[in-house]
């Protein structure tokens, strides 16, 4: 009898296995599979262009002002193959105006980049200059997609990221040369072919304010193309790494004596954390820059208070018989309940400084130079805050690179990454402009901080610092994070981490809403952030969408009552249960409740989107069907809802050691009215469709319903 009851389940591990097969088999697209049904979606319009001339030299002065007429020489524009530097193609229109697109290394452009670059110039007569995408190609399939943000000014500086094929009005680019050439920067024998198009390009882009306040894409010089131009013979950006331009190309700022420092630490009862980061300040910090230190108290306990006052006084001391360029030292106290953007505002208001440095008294400095790095970019006139990147104490983990504006929240992309690895193509390498920058450690201009506002006291603990860099966007100015600035961050040693009680987390989910409420209009978007990059999960590594796509094309999830399920079932701490978005539909889409939103409610908006991942460790995961739970906190009622399963790659990756980890992901939507108002708990039910077995786990997340 026992060995019957084997066979049968084993007949049904098999059928759930074939079944999981097909499922994964739908859901796993590959890169070229997916950019091919994408880019049979791109507009293509039928030009008359006239190929002036292909050639290929490495001569720059040929690509500038020459080009070769023979028949003979010309490609197929739909195959257009470059090799070594420089290749270029010229292209006029019947008006008269003559593109010349160049490549710096091999490969060859793609079927829609003619066509996709020469309408952006003809449409867009402020276009003077065009980047796009790049994938690489081999035996007639593409990999390793090079998604890459719009114009960014100090990337570009850092790193000729524009890669494979840029194009330029060939006008534009004779006037570049001419000034080039008067500088003597293409006689200079110390520069390869490549850096001097990259000084070429440099000149040409300051001359038409490319390095300038404003993101108005109407009247910007730069245009980046989101689709795949190019594609390159190998790893475009393994060839252009070593590229930058030095640090001093485009000094604006007045010299450092005449720029002081306000270094605003806001700390509360936390002695000697705060020692320890102002001992690693004041002991590592070599500078040209004068600087104070503003520190800023809430509430310190008085014998704290009398620690920090003997240690300020030790300093002062010692600062008189040193060479340090620290000023003095502010002790500002004042009662009051936890409120980051408050204590920030008020430190600002008490310095003198030109230039505001907020840091967290949980910061650690690792390297002399930091404070002159991030000074010499929060100085341009064109940008507007600058941080740096923070590791975990005594490690290579990654806690900030930039704050991306992904549309379930701000995101800290590369987080908990080695840094000792590069990650998609350079994002912890070098300076980048990204959307915002975390507040622990963040250098902002004077006027820049007061024409934006400060830090909004609405927002007390979250977002704060991601809202002042919104603002500061909106403004027109560039954000910065500098990769070769490191720090150490002790973090959330002050006041714990957000979303440990329910309570918590509806403070954090309320800040969020506030945050948005104030940016609708970047509301899931960000320009240094790739659309085909995904947008819709909290995952640390830079992911092209085709490995996981949210829709919400499915149908309502049928929820019903599941006390007596649940009782039956096993608690099960196996039973991983990872929530990632509980949210009002419309707010998912749109950032903000309804009736603060500025699109009309549609039928489909009346609901709830649940995202996240769940699996049990040490099973066979393509055994289990899985439902979410929701548990009414006031009278415990429990509530079933279907889900549907989601391929998640990324958690794949890290259960290397786990069985049939592909599906999962799920997702799941529940009409408004589906269950009653109040605050609910997140839970998953997991059968086994070859046994018995039921198992229950909830997790910490907590969703408030609205009647």
């Amino acid at each position: 009898m026992s060995f019957l009851k084997k066979e049968i389940k084993q007949l049904l591990i098999n059928r759930q296995h074939k079944s999981y097969e097909k499922r994964v088999s739908a859901q796993n697209l590959t890169y070229n599979e997916w950019i091919e049904k994408k880019e049979k979606n791109v507009k293509i319009d039928n030009y008359k262009l006239e190929e002036k001339g292909n050639f290929l030299t490495n001569d720059l002065e040929t690509v500038v002002n020459d080009g070769i007429n023979d028949e003979n020489e010309r490609n197929n524009s739909k195959n257009v193959v470059f090799c070594e530097p420089f290749y270029s193609l010229d292209l006029s229109d019947s008006n008269g105006t003559t593109i010349t697109i160049i490549s710096i290394y091999e490969g060859e452009l793609s079927d829609i980049a003619l066509n996709l670059i020469y309408r952006q110039f003809l449409t867009d007569k402020n276009t003077i200059l065009v980047y796009g995408d790049e994938d690489t190609r081999e035996n007639g399939v593409r990999k390793n997609p090079w998604f890459k943000p719009d114009w960014s000014p100090d990337r570009f500086l850092s790193c000729l990221y524009f890669g494979g094929i840029v194009a330029v009005r060939k006008d534009a680019l004779q006037d570049a040369y001419r000034i080039c050439s008067q500088k003597g920067i293409l006689k200079n024998t110390s520069y390869e072919k490549a850096e001097k198009l990259y000084w070429l390009l440099f000149e040409l882009l300051k001359m038409y304010k490319a390095f300038e306040k404003g993101h108005d894409k109407t009247q910007m010089p730069v245009c980046h193309i989101p689709q795949v131009l190019f594609h390159s013979k190998k790893n475009g950006y393994e060839q252009i790494k070593d590229y930058k331009l030095p640090e001093a190309a485009l000094q604006e700022a007045a010299e450092a004596s005449e720029q002081l420092i306000s270094i605003i630490i806001p700390s509360k009862d936390n002695v000697d954390v705060l020692f320890h980061c102002l001992d690693s300040l004041l002991e590592r910090t070599v500078s040209k820059y004068q600087y104070e230190i503003v520190l800023v108290d809430n509430g310190s306990k008085e014998e704290n208070q009398n620690k920090i006052r003997n240690k300020l006084d030790e300093i002062n001391a010692k600062s008189v018989n040193t060479t340090t360029k620290l000023q003095k030292i502010q002790y500002f106290y004042q009662e009051m309940e936890f409120n980051f953007s408050r204590m920030c505002n008020l430190g600002a208001k008490a310095s003198e400084g030109a230039i505001f440095l907020f840091l967290n008294d949980d910061m650690e400095i690792i390297s002399s130079n930091w404070l002159d790095l991030l000074a010499g970019k929060a100085s341009l006139s064109y940008v507007g805050a600058v941080g740096a990147k923070l590791l975990y104490p005594e490690s290579d983990k990654i806690q900030h690179a930039g704050i991306t504006n992904l549309r379930v929240g701000p995101a800290h992309k590369l987080q908990f990454l080695r840094d000792e690895e590069v990650h998609y193509f350079g994002m912890n390498r070098g300076v980048h402009n990204m959307l915002a920058v975390t507040g622990a450690c963040l250098m902002v201009k004077r006027e820049v901080f007061f024409e934006a506002g400060g830090f909004c006291e609405e927002l007390a603990v979250a977002f704060n610092d991601v809202d002042l860099c919104y603002t500061i966007y909106e403004k027109g100015y560039y954000n910065i994070v500098r990769n070769d600035v490191i720090l150490y961050h002790h973090e959330s040693l002050s006041r714990g981490k957000d979303g440990e009680s329910e309570k918590k987390q509806l403070r954090l989910l309320k800040e969020k809403d506030v945050l948005y409420e104030r940016h609708q209009d970047i509301y899931g978007k960000d320009p240094f952030y790739h659309p085909y990059l995904t947008t819709d999960m909290l995952e640390s590594e830079y992911s092209p969408c085709y490995r996981y796509q949210v829709t919400l094309n499915m149908p309502w999830s049928f929820v019903e009552k599941g006390d007596d399920t649940v009782k039956s079932a096993r608690e099960d701490q196996c039973l991983v249960v990872g929530m990632e978005c509980a949210m009002d539909i419309y707010k998912w889409q749109y950032g903000v409740s309804p009736e603060k939103g500025k699109v009309k409610v549609k039928p489909e908006d009346m609901g709830y989107y649940f995202q996240g991942y769940s699996f049990i460790i040490g099973s066979d995961n393509a055994c289990y069907k899985k439902k979410l739970l929701l548990k009414n906190q006031d009278n415990g009622q429990i509530w079933l809802i279907p889900v549907e399963d989601r391929y998640r790659q990324d958690i794949k990756n890290n259960l290397k050691d786990q069985v049939n980890v592909d599906l999962t992901g799920f997702a799941a939507k529940m009409q408004k009215n589906a269950v009653p108002a109040g605050v609910y708990q997140f839970g998953m039910l997991a059968l086994d469709a070859c046994s018995r077995q039921k198992l229950v786990n909830w997790s910490n997340w907590v969703l408030q319903i609205e009647a």
